[in-house]
C-alpha cells in the first residue's frame, strides 16, 4: 500500500499534492497599485480645483511606458507559471516611475499653498544643536577629494533606485524590493506635507552665502529649488511638465529618507551591506552640500526613514504571518487521486 501511494504521489501534479506558494509580496504589490490610483485620483481632482494644468504628452508617455511594464508583469503574476524574480522585476520599476511622477507633480501643488517661509526657523535649529552651515561650506570647498566623493554619491540617487529595484528581485528578495518601493511613496508623501507646512528654499541664502564663498563647486540642486519654488509659490508656473519637474522639497530632505532607506532595502545582500553603508553615509554628508540643505532637514528626513522602515517592514510581516496561518493543509492522497480522476 505505501508503495503505491508513492507511485501515485510521484504520477500526480504537484499543484494536486501541496497548495502552491503564496507570495507575501503580491499582497503589497496590489497595495502599490491601490495607493496609487488614489494619488491619481488626488491628483486629477488638485488640477481640476487649482489653476494648474498639465501637459498630457510627456505623462501620457511616461505612464504608457509604466502601464506596459505593469501589464506584463501583472500578466505573469497570475499566470501559471508565475515568478517573483519576472513579476517584481518589471512591476517596481513601474510602481516606482508612477509614484514618483505623481507625488513630485503633487508636490507642485502643495507647494503653491504659499505658507510663511520657514528658513530662519530652520537656521536657527541648526545653530541650537551646534551646527555651523556656513563652516561646513569652507570646509567642503578647500578639498577637492571630498567633493568629488559628495558629487558622485548626491548623484547617484536614481542609479541605486533603479539598481535596488532590479537586483533585489533578481536575487530572490523580492518582498524587500516591494517594500522599498511601499517605503519610498510613504516617505515622500509624508515630506511632501510637512514641507507644504514648512516651506524653504535651503540654507545658502539664510546663512549669507553666494558663489564666491563656494567658488570650487555649484549646488545645481540648490540653484533648481531656489528657481522653481518661488515660481510656484507666486502663481507663475501653472503648468505641470513631468520632464521638467524640479525639485521643490527643502524640510525634510528626501536624499536624506532615500539614503537610510537604500542601506536598509540592500542589507540582504551581503557583499553590498558594507560598501552600500559606506557609500550612503556619504551620500548623507553631501546632502546639506548638494541640495542646501539645513543640517535639521537631514535629521529629519532621516527619522522619517527609520519610521517608514518600521512601518513598512511591520506590514510585509504581517502580510506573511497571516497568509502562513490561513494556508491550507496538503491535500491527502486519496482525495488528491480522485481529484485527478
Amino acid at each position: 500500500m505505501k508503495e503505491s501511494d508513492e507511485a501515485l504521489s510521484q504520477s500526480l501534479p504537484s499543484a494536486l499534492v501541496e497548495p502552491p506558494q503564496f507570495d507575501p509580496s503580491l499582497s503589497l504589490l496590489r497595495l502599490n497599485w491601490a495607493l496609487i490610483a488614489a494619488l491619481a485620483a488626488l491628483f486629477g481632482a488638485g488640477v481640476l480645483l487649482t489653476g494648474f494644468s498639465i501637459k498630457w504628452g510627456g505623462y501620457l508617455t511616461v505612464g504608457g511606458v509604466a502601464a506596459v511594464y505593469g501589464l506584463v508583469g501583472q500578466f505573469n503574476a497570475r499566470s501559471s507559471t508565475a515568478s517573483p524574480r519576472v513579476y517584481a522585476t518589471l512591476l517596481l520599476p513601474a510602481q516606482t516611475v508612477l509614484f514618483l511622477i505623481l507625488l513630485v507633480s503633487l508636490g507642485y501643488i502643495a507647494a503653491s499653498a504659499n505658507l510663511p517661509m520657514q528658513e530662519a526657523r530652520l537656521l536657527a535649529f541648526d545653530r541650537m544643536l551646534g551646527l555651523d552651515f556656513r563652516a561646513y561650506v569652507h570646509f567642503v570647498n578647500e578639498r577637492p577629494g571630498l567633493l568629488h566623493a559628495f558629487a558622485l554619491t548626491y548623484d547617484s540617487i536614481n542609479k541605486q533606485m533603479l539598481l535596488l529595484i532590479i537586483l533585489l528581485p533578481l536575487f530572490g528578495f523580492h518582498q524587500r524590493g516591494t517594500e522599498l518601493v511601499l517605503g519610498l511613496a510613504v516617505a515622500l508623501i509624508g515630506t511632501t506635507f510637512i514641507s507644504t507646512l514648512v516651506p524653504a528654499t535651503g540654507a545658502y541664502e539664510a546663512a549669507g552665502l553666494d558663489l564666491s564663498d563656494h567658488p570650487n563647486f555649484e549646488p545645481v540642486c540648490y540653484y533648481a529649488t531656489l528657481r522653481e519654488l518661488p515660481l510656484i509659490r507666486q502663481g507663475v508656473t501653472r503648468v505641470i511638465d513631468v520632464y521638467a519637474l524640479a525639485p521643490v522639497l527643502t524640510f525634510p530632505s528626501f536624499h536624506a529618507v532615500l539614503a537610510v532607506l537604500y542601506v536598509w532595502a540592500m542589507w540582504p545582500i551581503r557583499w553590498l551591506r558594507i560598501p552600500g553603508a559606506l557609500w550612503n553615509a556619504v551620500m548623507l554628508a553631501a546632502t546639506p552640500i548638494g541640495g542646501g540643505h539645513f543640517f535639521v532637514d537631514v535629521i529629519a528626513g532621516a527619522v522619517i526613514a527609520l519610521l517608514t522602515i518600521v512601518a513598512v517592514h511591520w506590514l510585509g510581516r504581517r502580510l506573511s504571518r497571516n497568509h502562513k496561518m490561513a494556508k491550507p493543509a496538503p491535500l491527502p492522497l486519496t482525495t488528491a487521486a480522485a481529484a485527478h480522476a
